[in-house]
């Protein structure tokens, strides 16, 4: 291809739709596109929008809640179709689906009813800062552990190592 821009975006978008994980050691397999094994910015930043396009069923450039829920919950169910008991399937559908409506109410900032893309990308930076812990614009291994260590001595946060 002509374009590598181009040719980045068609592969990203035949890749499976993450949501940011609180885990470091998830959030680096998932959100590392270029498998270099490290994420900077730029290439989460990339990912966020592609997954902002494809969530996005209408292309109207905002998420509406059906399609924010929609999307979760089509993960969701994938995730717990491997469950084998019946009420614990429908039991974590449930709480993970009224979690999922919070979430949408948090990230719709401007309480529009929907969210645009530079409100689901703040919400994705927020995370991206989280796993960064030596603030030096990467998630690598050193964030990993930085956060071992800090779970080591007792330190609990909002993500893991």
């Amino acid at each position: 291809m002509k374009h590598p821009l181009v040719a980045t975006l068609l592969t990203l978008a035949a890749l499976p739709a993450v949501a940011a994980s609180h885990s470091s050691t998830t959030f680096l397999a998932e959100q590392d596109l270029n498998g270099d094994g490290k994420v900077s910015l730029a290439e989460f930043t990339l990912g966020r929008q592609v997954e902002f396009v494809r969530i996005d069923f209408n292309a109207d450039g905002q998420l509406s809640e059906a399609e924010y829920l929609g999307e979760f919950e089509g993960r969701l169910m994938a995730r717990l179709s491997k469950t084998a008991d019946a009420d614990k399937r429908k039991e974590e559908l449930q709480r993970q689906m009224r979690q999922a409506k919070v979430r949408f109410g948090v990230l719709d900032a401007d309480k529009n009813g929907s969210i645009n893309l530079e409100e689901f990308q703040a919400a994705g930076l927020r995370m991206f800062k989280l796993h960064d812990r030596n603030a030096d614009g990467m998630v690598d291994e050193a964030d990993i552990k930085l956060a071992e260590d800090e779970r080591k001595a007792g330190k609990k946060g909002f993500v893991s190592p």
